[in-house]
């Protein structure tokens, strides 16, 4: 009866964090790149329906309040050194994101959305910056080269590139960070993926164009 009723559940409700790490990942392209967004629904992904939808070809995180502290849409299978990209508007430049990988899922409280570790940050100051969410705090907070941010509501777009204790970070086409985690407690040589939308809310964060390439 156990394994039926936790079925029941997994089906009813597609956000759920149940059998995480465990989503079967599409078919990679010729270049060895996996499509990690379909741009229709949230297939594979894991987060809070108040605050994550699919709109006009593109996640949107969005909510006037957002209680329990940060929230995360969470895809659902660890990745170790790889390749990411991803495009992000933060609209009208308000409020605070940031795109997590190599991290824990965790639950606090009412929130089942939480993650720990990498962030490549998304906010007016951090834009490029390398921070560790629910942890160390900011890891690389000087710029190798400071990147300019899209005006007018403009995609913005990441390349991630995790190879080792090595993570590099690319925004807008320069690279912005190169960190080498060589704390053996505390580096993380492989998790999740996740997109984060902050407390208090009142903002709207989008992505697109998600996908990753993992390393033979």
């Amino acid at each position: 009866m156990k394994h039926i009723v936790a079925l029941t559940i997994s089906l009813t409700l597609p956000f759920s964090s149940l059998f995480a790490e465990h989503h079967a990942l599409p078919k990679p392209d010729k270049d060895g790149w996996i499509t990690l967004f379909n741009g229709k629904d949230l297939n594979g992904w894991s987060g809070s329906p108040d605050v994550w939808r699919v709109k006009e070809g593109y996640i949107s995180g969005q909510i006037d309040k957002l209680k329990g502290g940060n929230t995360f849409l969470i895809y659902q299978h660890p990745f170790a050194d790889f390749e990411l990209e991803a495009e992000w508007v933060l609209v009208d430049g308000k409020g605070n994101s940031g795109i997590q990988v190599r991290s824990k899922q965790s639950e606090s409280g009412a929130n089942k959305w939480v993650v720990s570790g990498y962030q490549a940050d998304i906010g007016n100051g951090w834009y490029g910056k390398l921070y560790e969410e629910r942890g160390r705090g900011v890891l690389a907070g000087t710029y190798k080269n400071k990147p300019t941010i899209k005006k007018d509501n403009g995609w913005n777009k990441y390349l991630i590139t995790a190879k080792g204790s090595k993570l590099t970070q690319e925004l807008n086409g320069v690279v912005t960070i190169e960190f080498d985690d060589k704390d053996p407690k505390k580096s993380a040589s492989s998790g999740v993926i996740g997109l984060q939308y902050h407390s208090p809310g009142g903002f709207e964060v989008r992505f697109r164009k998600i996908r990753i390439r993992p390393s033979k």
